[in-house]
């Protein structure tokens, strides 16, 4: 009878102890293969989730970013340019500011230097007696600086129409939008009233710049140029105040603090934000990454060990009750050699079997259980993609270590005496 048909008659004879050993090989296959398909599949499904809450967050930081900005406009600018010469104590008390050209404002908005200054609103106010009251005329005309027109921004002032006027709402108590106003000869229709504010607005009336330099006489002229800054922190003024030096000496600069403190606080609050959702993600994945890494370092050799002691034992158990037999085929001249192939063959095959079982349970599991893996690890189902390499791993190494869990007790039953396993 060849070595192949012994085989065959051995596994036959016991089944048991073959498919119980296969079994073991198969459940150990199936974690090896398995446990790195999840985990790879985990990492690539959480970079994929990674990106689109990356990607989300920074849409709404962006859309929260122009609501910040937008409310951060109506508070409107925080800085004031007037002419070095301006007592401030004569123009927060009086209202009195000395008047220089114009063509300031150009300069300034043109001036390639200028970073840090934006959303420039060339001014003439004065105080003036209308109607028998004290009011403020105020002429002002948006400009946009040169960063600005690379930006393509539009400017945060909304410029008066020529011929209309904004009245302030201590000024419009009793008019109506589209009346017909006088201003010491000059002809305006009320463009719009505005809501009580509880400050110098309330009692202004808002015109084109071309308007009240014509009604005030000062043609060309401007006595402040409000603008925003909102590109540094820290120490704010002192940045822009050197940049004003260098094109607009004959000028000095104050800020609206509380406003420009506002502006700045606001938009770290929301980048703040966003970074500590983006954040607790991260840290949340790398929980999750380092107990199913320590599970898996742990469950995976724990179960291959245990893999190979079982089959280890029942290679013992086979060969001891398999004594008498090794003893008459040794003795009828089958030499120790065809028995160790015998016997090694029967676990290589058995490690074999195993390791294709166990590669079908890893299949089945990824692609059969998708619900399981989905709610209990977050993995969806086209992401769990078994490495063929280490499929291929799988099978090959099955057989070793079937065969390495064998091999000392195979050792050990053919160094018996023949005529010793006759005896019993």
């Amino acid at each position: 009878m060849s070595i192949f048909q012994l085989l065959v008659a051995e596994i036959r004879f016991r089944w048991v102890n073959f498919a119980v050993s296969a079994i073991a090989i198969s459940l150990a296959s199936a974690l090896f293969a398995t446990a790195p398909a999840i985990l790879q599949s985990y990492a690539r499904d959480t970079e994929s989730r990674m990106e689109t809450i990356q990607a989300s967050t920074e849409e709404r930081l962006e859309k929260l970013d122009k609501a910040t900005r937008r409310i951060m406009r109506d508070l409107g600018v925080n800085l004031r340019i007037v002419h070095k010469d301006t007592n401030m104590g004569a123009l927060y008390t009086e209202f009195v500011a000395p008047d220089f050209p114009e063509t300031y404002v150009d300069e300034l908005a043109n001036a390639p230097s200028i970073e840090t200054i934006v959303h420039l609103v060339a001014t003439l106010q004065e105080r003036i007696v209308w109607n028998d009251r004290k009011i403020f005329i105020v002429g002002m005309k948006p400009v946009i600086t040169n960063s600005q027109k690379n930006e393509e921004k539009k400017h945060m002032v909304k410029p008066v129409a020529p011929g209309e006027v904004v009245v302030g709402h201590e000024l419009g108590i009793g008019r109506k939008v589209g009346e017909q106003l006088d201003i010491k000869g000059e002809q305006f229709t009320i463009a719009k009233i505005m809501p009580e504010y509880g400050e110098l607005r309330d009692v202004q009336l808002l015109v084109d710049l071309d308007a009240a330099q014509k009604i005030l006489d000062k043609e060309g002229r401007i006595n402040q140029i409000m603008a925003l800054n909102c590109k540094c922190k820290g120490d704010r003024i002192s940045v822009v105040r050197r940049e004003l030096e260098d094109v607009l000496p004959e000028t000095k600069v104050t800020e609206h603090k509380t406003r420009a403190e506002a502006r700045e606080l606001q938009r770290d609050k929301v980048e703040a934000s966003a970074k500590e959702e983006l954040a607790a993600f991260e840290a949340n994945r790398n929980v999750t990454e380092r107990w199913l890494a320590v599970l898996m370092s742990i469950l995976a050799p724990g179960i291959v060990v245990s893999a190979a002691v079982i089959v280890g034992l029942l290679a013992w158990l086979n060969v001891r009750d398999r004594q008498h037999e090794i003893g008459v085929l040794r003795a009828i001249g089958k030499r120790s050699s065809q028995l160790a192939a015998l016997l090694l063959l029967r676990l290589a095959l058995t490690g074999f079997v195993g390791g294709l079982l166990g590669v079908a349970v890893c299949m089945l599991f990824l692609f059969a259980a998708p619900a399981f893996l989905n709610e209990s690890l977050q993995i969806g189902q086209t992401l769990v993609q078994p490495s063929a390499g280490l499929v291929l791993l799988t099978i090959v190494f099955a057989p070793f270590v079937s065969l390495l869990a064998g091999y000392l007790p195979v050792l050990l039953a053919l160094k018996r005496e023949p005529a010793a396993a006759l005896m019993e």
